[in-house]
């Protein structure tokens, strides 16, 4: 039998050694690992503040919104008007006009007032990046939306270089050549606030009351949109608080209807703003809980001579 000195214990085994210097290597891999991403997720947010600055600095100093410059052909991502439909192409095409008696059906094209006119400020913002289509601010979130595809702009800024933060971004089907019935907005829930990190304060009433005005102006008209609902819905088809919200852009009266009820059935907040399927919407759309779950903050723009202090509210909830 070995022998050790009194009071010291037995070594452990060679292979015990080992194995723990393996786990404590591991461990510094897995730390250093951790380090790297939060930092370059730090670096992004940084990056995208910057980003930020400098597209509102540009729209800020462009010659005001109210005066335009007509265009010859739309914009880029913006279809031929002589080709495109006014709906998503899921949805059904217009009535042919020796149909009368199905014109009501569904909700007729609506032309902009000064046609396809871009204002100033969007051009100048165009000169930075491309993609932008349009400008929104939600309280302190004052950003550009852009349109490509409804996968790039979840890890590149909104001129178009690679940032988690994303952008906040305008789902690819929507057609800009009429004026669309509904906006569909996406944008990352970051911890950090920015993006659509907000949104979740509008389930507070109080916030909610305060901030019930969203601007939204795109390359075509500005817009101002009343919050009516403020909801978390769910993806799939037969749980609990599904919406399907390509509902919400069908040009089909009773499915927009229903998707509508729906969605103010839904909403945290009782719904107090009388909104129906002819209104134009406008839903800031970002990821909360798991997977299957999405929170949607829905808009409908300001009616003709409604203004924010006069809005045609209802008194009790249908």
């Amino acid at each position: 039998m070995p022998y050790y000195p009194q009071g010291q214990k037995n070594p452990p085994p060679k292979g015990h050694t080992v194995l723990r210097r393996v786990l404590l290597c591991l461990s510094a891999l897995l730390v250093g690992y951790g380090v790297c991403r939060l930092a370059g997720y730090g670096i992004d947010w940084v990056y995208s503040r910057i980003t930020s600055r400098e597209l509102r600095q540009i729209a800020a100093s462009a010659a005001p919104p109210a005066e335009t410059v007509t265009v010859g052909t739309p914009e880029p991502h913006t279809p031929e008007p002589e080709t495109a439909s006014p709906v998503p192409s899921a949805v059904p095409a217009a009535v042919p006009s020796e149909a009368p008696a199905a014109k009501s059906v569904l909700l007729p094209a609506v032309n902009y007032p000064n046609g396809l006119q871009v204002s100033p400020r969007i051009r100048e913002l165009r000169k930075k990046s491309e993609y932008i289509v349009g400008w929104l601010t939600v309280d302190s979130l004052d950003e550009p939306v852009v349109q490509k595809d409804n996968e790039f702009f979840l890890d590149h800024d909104a001129t178009g270089r690679r940032n988690a933060n994303g952008a906040i971004f305008m789902d690819e089907d929507t057609l800009l050549v009429t004026r669309p019935y509904t906006f569909l907005l996406f944008g990352h829930n970051m911890k950090t606030g920015a993006m659509f990190g907000n949104l979740r304060k509008y389930e507070q009433f109080s916030y909610f009351s305060r901030h019930r005005i969203i601007r939204f102006d795109t390359l075509y008209e500005e817009g101002q949109y009343a919050v009516f609902s403020v909801a978390t819905i769910r993806l799939t088809p037969g749980t609990a608080g599904y919406l399907n919200l390509a509902e919400l852009r069908s040009s089909v009266r009773k499915t927009r209807k229903k998707a509508l009820g729906t969605l103010t059935a839904l909403s945290v907040h009782s719904n107090i703003l009388d909104v129906n399927e002819e209104d134009q919407l406008l839903l800031l759309v970002t990821c909360v809980g798991d997977d299957d779950q999405r929170l949607v903050v829905a808009a409908r723009r300001l009616r003709e001579k409604e203004t924010p202090e006069n809005l045609n509210l209802i008194r009790n909830n249908p």
